[in-house]
């Protein structure tokens, strides 16, 4: 596994298919047997576009449907086993909001191995919280901590993570990263290049499987990866949402997929905000409960919506 996002460097068209690489259809979710009735529960009217179609082009229906929706997502996906590359836009950066989290654990656990010492207790309770509830407190209390926005620096250095930025005013979920640098994290972690041993790799990994389906604050975190994926019984997730930037909402799932964490995939999107009744409304995600917001939950059915059109048959392979 090439470390970090070097692998991503030739990525610089708006869409990147892995070439030979890629692997065949019955592999990647492609084949007819594989659709199910699960198809019909996305948000998605043009679902039925996708039947019978390759990867490769079911990429910009999906990319289509979500902007007829207000949104613009990018992604990138990588097969661990056969290298093959997907992706859209990877390169573009987005506020983080919860997925920032990543780094803050990532930060604890390797400043205790270079310390020569266990993660202390309450850390580990800490950062638990933070990672399966995605709450916010304990996101704030480990981001003083251990340095605040240096943590930002120090991961993506480790990780060779070229645009991942800290937050200009200190704030963890306005950390600004892309997806093939996420995709770029996830392959550092699970094969050591980041510096995290295979203990402390599992200690995340296990604390993701365990994502909650609400978060600490109520809000429903399984959109994307989990709810797109129905067919895939395991995945390690590590969701973000944010409202609102530039007026749009701001949605991010990202995380591996399979028990052997074959798959790397992470989606982020901006969706205009939408009411069905054409009001305008501005939720502050930092102090209001959005559980139940009408342009959340059709942001989230985006997201989860254009996963699902990527793999119609509920599952990547």
């Amino acid at each position: 596994m090439v470390r970090g996002s070097r692998f991503l460097a030739a990525a610089c068209a708006s869409l990147i298919l892995a070439g030979c690489s890629v692997p065949p259809d019955d592999q990647i979710g492609d084949s007819a047997s594989k659709e199910t009735a699960e198809t019909s529960a996305s948000p998605f009217p043009d679902m039925e576009k996708v039947d019978g179609v390759a990867l490769e082009a079911r990429i910009p229906m999906a990319i289509a449907s979500a902007e007829s929706r207000g949104a613009d997502v990018d992604f990138a996906l990588l097969d661990r086993q056969t290298g093959s590359f997907y992706s859209s836009n990877a390169d573009v950066q987005v506020e983080t909001a919860s997925v920032s989290k990543l780094f803050i654990a990532d930060e604890v656990l390797f400043r205790a191995q270079s310390e020569n010492r266990p993660v202390s207790a309450d850390d580990l309770d800490t950062m638990t919280s933070m990672l399966e509830l995605s709450d916010d407190n304990a996101a704030y209390t480990l981001w003083y901590r251990y340095g605040s926005s240096e943590i930002v620096r120090t991961v993506a250095a480790r990780y060779g993570l070229t645009n991942t930025t800290a937050p200009g005013d200190d704030q963890w979920y306005n950390t600004e990263t892309t997806p093939s640098d996420l995709v770029g994290y996830y392959a550092g972690l699970l094969n050591g290049s980041g510096g995290l041993t295979t203990a402390s790799t599992d200690v995340v990994i296990d604390m993701l499987r365990r994502s909650a389906p609400i978060a600490a604050d109520g809000y429903k975190q399984h959109f994307g990866i989990v709810d797109g994926l129905p067919g895939e019984s395991v995945h390690a997730v590590k969701q973000g949402w944010m409202c609102c930037v530039s007026d749009r909402w701001v949605h991010l799932s990202t995380g591996t997929i399979g028990v052997d964490n074959r798959y790397v995939l992470a989606l982020s999107s901006r969706e205009d905000i939408f009411y069905a009744d054409d009001m305008e409304r501005y939720p502050d995600t930092a102090v209001v409960d959005v559980s139940d917001d009408a342009s959340a939950l059709h942001a989230r059915e985006t997201l989860t919506g254009f996963v699902s059109m990527l793999f119609p048959a509920g599952t990547v392979s």
